[in-house]
């Protein structure tokens, strides 16, 4: 029997709202962290529970898409006569050029999975000033490109094949900037060029992610597997380089302020012949990452998580000067405010760094692993009279390994006008 004012039963549950409708209590909704992500992200989403007017969890968004991007496409077994869509892609990468260049609003390039071969571009190439040939060369009105992997085809699906199998054959430059800006190249693959899969000058803000890129087959100066000159703000990280034969990554010229260079694996670089004496335009006197300015100019140049191994293994690591100049990183003829952290630099080699004639370049927090019994050195410190007084560099924070108490030397220095500091590095023998 129930007393006087017990109705017998229990007050129901108050309900829960969300985006204007009522959830009941014990029921569940879907709900997003934001209302679109960018392409080849996830949404991500959250089941909120109603308990007794209690909405648990905090995201706020009843939906999600994944943004697409509006882009051509390129495939081995497109045609230039279509209309460049996933349906019906180009054939050529000069004709995704064209189409992009004509287009207001497209300014990607999907580049299928398969293997493109190139051949020299008719008319002047921008390669390396003209010294070398260029399959597609990037100016002014192609500022804003992205050329891209199909993200579903995968990283270094789309394979872009210059037919170099020596110094005197095949494409010199893949791509080939002069005063473009904004330009991105991700998850390609490049091979068999002479120079270099993408080189540039004048061209900022570009971004170099993900690619993969080997077996380039000449070494003289101002290129590498990614070579850019007095182009600021560039971004290089991730890529996988290897069998280079000359340098991975350089950055030359007053003009490269703001440049990342992280993240990448270089193995095998400067595979070109050394020469005793040295001409700049060998493998002895070259890096698996390189900086140059002799202007001073630059600032804010960030080296940083690289995985180096390997310089000039046809000369054992002794480079062109008897124990120098194949190097792991090297900040050469005065490129000054360098900060250069975090990177593995291992393998045949003459030095893991070399620091020659600049203001304010920072070592820190990286590996110098000399593996071998061959003589090399932890850093060469050079100086000239074209060159800074060098103050303001340091070398803290390091760990160096080597695999004999006879392995190599340490810090060398000819005579500059202001040591280095160095301090807080731990040395171990293997």
């Amino acid at each position: 029997m129930c007393s006087r004012g017990d109705s017998g039963s229990s007050a129901p549950s108050s309900s829960c709202s969300f985006d204007g409708k009522t959830i009941a209590s014990g029921s569940s909704v879907t709900a997003y962290q934001a209302s679109s992500v960018a392409p080849g992200n996830l949404c991500i989403s959250q089941s909120r529970v109603c308990t007794d007017g209690i909405l648990s969890g905090t995201y706020a968004d009843p939906s999600c898409s994944v943004a697409t991007v509006v882009a051509f496409y390129v495939s081995p077994s497109g045609n230039d006569s279509d209309l460049g869509t996933l349906a019906k892609p180009f054939l050529t990468l000069e004709k995704a050029q064209s189409a992009m260049q004509a287009s207001k609003s497209i300014k990607t390039t999907h580049v299928r999975a398969g293997t493109y071969e190139l051949s020299a571009s008719s008319g002047s190439s921008d390669c390396d000033w003209g010294m070398g040939s260029t399959a597609i060369n990037l100016g002014a009105t192609d500022s804003g490109e992205t050329w891209s992997y199909y993200p579903p085809d995968g990283f270094a699906s789309a394979v872009i094949d210059g037919g170099s199998a020596s110094a005197t054959t095949g494409v010199a430059c893949a791509f080939a900037a002069n005063n473009a800006s904004n330009l991105t190249f991700i998850g390609l693959q490049f091979q068999h060029f002479q120079y270099s899969a993408i080189w540039a000058n004048s061209s900022p803000s570009l971004v170099a992610s993900d690619n993969t890129i080997h077996d380039l087959t000449v070494g003289i100066f101002n290129v590498g597997g990614v070579a850019l000159h007095s182009s600021s703000s560039a971004t290089v990280t991730n890529n996988y380089i290897h069998d280079v034969a000359y340098m991975g990554v350089g950055a030359w010229g007053g003009g490269m302020s703001n440049t990342t260079i992280s993240g990448n694996v270089i193995l095998n670089s400067c595979t070109a012949a050394a020469k005793p004496g040295g001409d700049d335009q060998d493998g002895g006197d070259c890096g698996g990452i390189y900086t140059w300015d002799e202007t001073h100019a630059s600032t804010n140049i960030v080296v940083a998580n690289n995985y180096v191994r390997d310089v000039n293994v046809s000369s054992n690591g002794q480079g062109d000067y008897d124990g120098c100049c194949a190097t792991g990183i090297y900040v050469d003829d005065g490129m000054s405010n360098v900060t250069v952290s975090g990177n593995v630099v291992t393998g045949i080699k003459s030095q893991c760094f070399v620091i020659h004639g600049g203001n304010n370049n920072t070592f820190t927090d990286n590996l110098c692993d000399m593996d071998d019994s061959k003589y090399q050195k932890i850093m060469t410190y050079q100086w000239d009279s074209l060159m800074l007084p060098m103050s303001g560099n340091s070398i803290e924070n390091n760990v160096i390994v080597s695999s004999s108490s006879g392995a190599g030397a340490g810090y060398t220095d000819n005579g500059t006008p202001t040591p280095p500091t160095i301090k807080n590095n731990a040395y171990f023998n293997y």
